[in-house]
């Protein structure tokens, strides 16, 4: 009995001590496992410090570009302050502006008023005075020319003395010579070049002789003077005092033609301008010869009255073409109207108009020279 009680303690105790080294074993594991979770939690929260040091970095960087980005605003804030205030002080000049501008504009219309009245006032004393004076005598205008001879033949036309021909010379003032451009080549070259040159129309002496010579521009305004001594190139100004004169621009030209060698103007056939188309288709007009025109004999040319003696001489073209000899007469000024463009004079058949015009300085033109 007590061996079995024996036996049975024994067996109890073992139990007991398995048991308790079980749970010791369990414990061990256990506490092994929360070890290794330990260790994991400890690698996480580094993980974490790591990534919230990350974050607080960052943080700190957008904090800093939010202060910049926050600064520029306040400061950009500042100029449309600045500038909404210069707009109001504009609006405001503005419109004491636009009031000036009213004020001005109304004393404008009141001083035009009364200096349209004060000139009709004018008006009417000049022709009170005009009544009181005698009339005024006739001036005649060089019904007789007085023409000086010498080197040069000249008539006097008012206050001025022109030549009475055209320019003939192929030298400079100074002995230098002017180049001669004989050939359609030579002549645009120069013109390209802006260089001095002359030519006969039709590069023929015989011409020259009759009419002088053709120059480009740039011969009449070389420094080395294109006039002999005592003698100038007429300015634009001095044309125009010329063409007044002579009554003004619109009758001055017939006085400054010669009295022969212009071309007739052409003039409807007396005899069969009336005629009707079917009797046109029926009859042949032996007048005409069916052209429907004829010359006006002496239509082209002048009176001479001033003594100019103004003789068609035509003119070349830039590229070198001659052109309308017998038809027109065309004098350079001294005057330019562009760096490439000069005022010159023409008379052209069946007119009596001075025209003014202005053309390319390489055309070539005949020149006229009036005395100092």
């Amino acid at each position: 009995m007590l061996k079995t009680f024996l036996i049975l303690i024994k067996t109890n105790v073992m139990k007991i001590f398995w048991g308790f080294i079980f749970l010791l074993t369990v414990q061990v594991i256990l506490a092994q496992s929360k070890k290794e979770q330990i260790i994991q939690l400890n690698l996480r929260v580094d993980s974490l410090q790591t990534v919230l040091q990350r974050e607080k970095t960052l943080s700190n960087s957008k904090i800093e570009e939010i202060n910049r980005l926050t600064n520029k605003i306040s400061v950009l804030d500042a100029e449309v302050i600045s500038l909404n205030n210069k707009l109001v002080l504009v609006e405001t000049q503005l419109k004491n502006s636009k009031a000036n501008l009213d004020n001005c504009k109304q004393q404008i219309s009141t001083l035009q008023a009364e200096i349209s009245q004060k000139t009709d006032s004018i008006a009417t004393l000049r022709k009170e005075i005009l009544a009181l004076q005698p009339p005024p005598k006739p001036v005649p205008i060089a019904a007789t020319p007085v023409v000086s001879k010498g080197p040069f033949k000249n008539v006097t036309i008012g206050t001025q003395v022109w030549m009475t021909k055209n320019l003939d010379v192929s030298t400079f003032r100074n002995g230098d010579v002017i180049p001669q451009a004989s050939t359609d080549e030579a002549w645009e070259a120069a013109g390209i070049n802006k260089q001095p040159a002359w030519c006969y129309y039709d590069n023929d002496p015989a011409n020259g002789t009759k009419y002088g010579k053709l120059y480009n521009w740039y011969a009449v305004n070389d420094p080395r003077g294109l006039a002999p001594a005592g003698y100038h190139i007429p300015t634009d100004a001095e044309w125009t005092v010329l063409t007044e004169y002579l009554g003004d621009e619109n009758i001055a030209g017939k006085k400054m033609k010669t009295t022969s060698g212009w071309v007739d103007d052409t003039k409807n056939c007396p005899k069969c301008a009336d005629w009707n188309e079917e009797y046109r288709r029926k009859n042949s007009c032996h007048t005409c010869k069916d052209t429907r025109e004829i010359n006006d004999p002496g239509s082209g040319n002048g009176t001479n009255s001033s003594g100019f003696s103004g003789l068609p001489a035509g003119f070349r073209g830039p590229n070198g073409a001659f052109a309308t000899i017998g038809e027109t007469a065309s004098w350079w000024s001294s005057t330019e109207d562009a760096p490439d463009v000069a005022w010159y004079r023409a008379l052209i058949s069946g007119s009596g108009i001075v025209y003014r015009a202005n053309y390319d300085k390489v055309l070539g033109l005949s020149v006229r020279c009036l005395r100092d």
